[in-house]
């Protein structure tokens, strides 16, 4: 369980790096839109630490991703998985804090995964250091032993951690889901006409969407949220009642991953939820998957690995090395404390993060309490389109004017589309389309110098030509009400004008 767990948040943390790599000179790097000596002299956040602050060139901060890239390669793989695993939660933090304009639930996510599972042993099976393990054995002994070993059941606190933190995850999100916009039905509707997070799929449902298509899915979305913490923290059998949990997970994060690009929430999630499940429900999905087809996989498999293992260690053997029961006692006991350490400061961090706590509940975390919190973040508040799904949709348009007179948007290299946002899907990534959101508000504008530094070295494609000035604009409109696939007029308000 916990070695497919880990190749798949290990693939999970190379998505999320990948999708960020076609931005990384533009809103990772002090050449782009927020450099590193202003987040220094204004953070984003009380308290911002990531090694991307000291990397300014696009070139280093390129480099950096490739490095962070092997790293998760090496996680997803279970090689030399012990540091790795501290690696990669130190990287994928470092990474979050660069740009706070891009955290959201789903970094959040990924970064507790990585907390709770950073003191388990995630390579026991299904990685390379688990082949490595067994080609340094000469005796079969040995090697069933250690076979044997890791596949007994683990007993920790971690397990308990990640069921409360998935059950919270779902309970927050619907308890959150107050507005009228849950209440009638409408929620599916106005969230498959926000053309800045729209995959294709939303954008054609958007077009064809019968009446009756939003309200359905609008109460099935709030009712599997109140369902999953009920079926993940259910007394008794919790083999039967995790996994339909874990069928209903897969269904709600696989139709949002299809509609909307929301970066890892939906695979993290899935991910987490995966981590309740209890052992024997693996065990009886691959005993009845191997009787069908008749053992051949198992047998292909039992070559490919030795295959490896010959390949990994073609001559060395060593006699198993145990620790001394002692030893292995009181390093159970450690791992024990810091993780009942964490669930106090997450439990905290829950009740101080949330609205739809209780209020006899509620508190402020104290500073103490955050000491790890600070630097890697991760904040316990989940209300994904809540109160109310916004009705609303947006994004930035730069009308630039060049020393020759031509009119270019320089995020687009073509001339302005101010109709683009309403007519279709936005040609930016999320990323850009997170950071154009934030730049909207008063709460950014110091940060809007750091964009006009990036506009004057701006060069329109083609012509090579510099800019004069540029007028920054928020173009909006509203979807349309339900039953109707006319959006509302746009709206165009004038941010800031620059002269270049």
């Amino acid at each position: 369980m916990l070695g497919l767990f880990r190749a798949a948040l290990g693939g999970v943390l190379l998505y999320d790096l990948a999708r960020r790599f076609p931005d990384a000179s533009l809103l990772w790097s002090s050449e782009g839109v927020l450099r590193a000596e202003t987040l220094r002299r204004a953070p984003q956040a009380g308290f911002q630490i990531s090694f991307l602050l000291g990397v300014s060139s696009a070139s280093m901060v390129k480099l950096a991703f490739v490095g962070l890239g092997l790293v998760f390669a090496l996680y997803a793989v279970g090689l030399f998985t012990r540091a790795v695993q501290i690696l990669a939660l130190l990287g994928y933090a470092s990474l979050n804090a660069r740009n706070l304009f891009f955290e959201d639930g789903g970094t959040g996510c990924v970064i507790l995964l990585l907390g709770w599972t950073l003191l388990l042993p995630l390579a026991d099976r299904f990685s390379v250091d688990a082949l490595r393990r067994d080609a340094k054995l000469s005796r079969i002994s040995d090697r069933v032993r250690a076979r044997t070993s890791a596949r007994q059941p683990l007993f920790t606190l971690a397990a308990l951690a990640v069921l409360l933190q998935a059950a919270i995850i779902y309970w927050l999100n619907a308890a959150h889901k107050t507005g009228a916009t849950w209440r009638h039905g409408d929620a599916v509707h106005l969230v498959l006409w926000q053309h800045r997070v729209n995959t294709p799929l939303a954008l054609w449902l958007a077009a064809h969407e019968p009446s009756w298509l939003s309200p359905l899915l609008t109460w099935l979305t709030k009712r599997t949220e109140l369902l999953l913490p009920l079926l993940l923290l259910w007394p008794t059998h919790p083999s039967q009642t995790r996994a339909v949990a874990f069928v209903l997970a897969l269904l709600l994060h696989g139709g949002i991953a299809l509609c909307l690009t929301l970066g890892p929430f939906s695979y993290a999630m899935i991910c987490l939820v995966w981590l309740t499940l209890p052992g024997e429900v693996l065990d009886a999905v691959a005993l009845r998957a191997s009787r069908r087809r008749g053992w051949e996989w198992a047998r292909r498999r039992a070559r490919v690995v030795r295959a490896l293992r010959r390949r990994l260690y073609a001559s060395r053997s060593a006699p198993l090395v145990v620790l001394p029961q002692e030893r292995r006692k009181r390093l159970i006991a450690l791992r024990e404390l810091l993780l009942a350490g964490m669930l106090i400061v997450e439990t905290t961090n829950v009740l101080a993060s949330n609205r739809g706590i209780p209020k006899p509940l509620q508190l402020d975390q104290p500073t103490w309490l955050l000491a790890y919190k600070l630097p890697l973040r991760a904040i316990q508040s989940w209300s994904m389109f809540a109160p109310d799904a916004p009705r609303d949709d947006g994004t930035l348009v730069v009308d630039a004017l060049t020393i020759g007179g031509r009119h270019v948007d320089p995020f687009t290299g073509a001339a302005p589309d101010y109709e683009q946002v309403r007519r279709g899907l936005v040609p930016h990534s999320i990323a850009l389309s997170d950071y154009f959101f934030a730049m909207r508000s008063r709460q950014s504008s110091r940060y809007r110098r750091d964009l006009s530094r990036y506009l004057k070295t701006y060069r329109a494609p083609g012509s090579q030509e510099r800019l004069r000035s540029a007028e920054v604009w928020w173009v909006s409109y509203l979807a349309p009400p339900r039953g109707t696939t006319q959006p509302g007029p746009l709206k165009k308000e004038l941010l800031w004008r620059l002269k270049l």
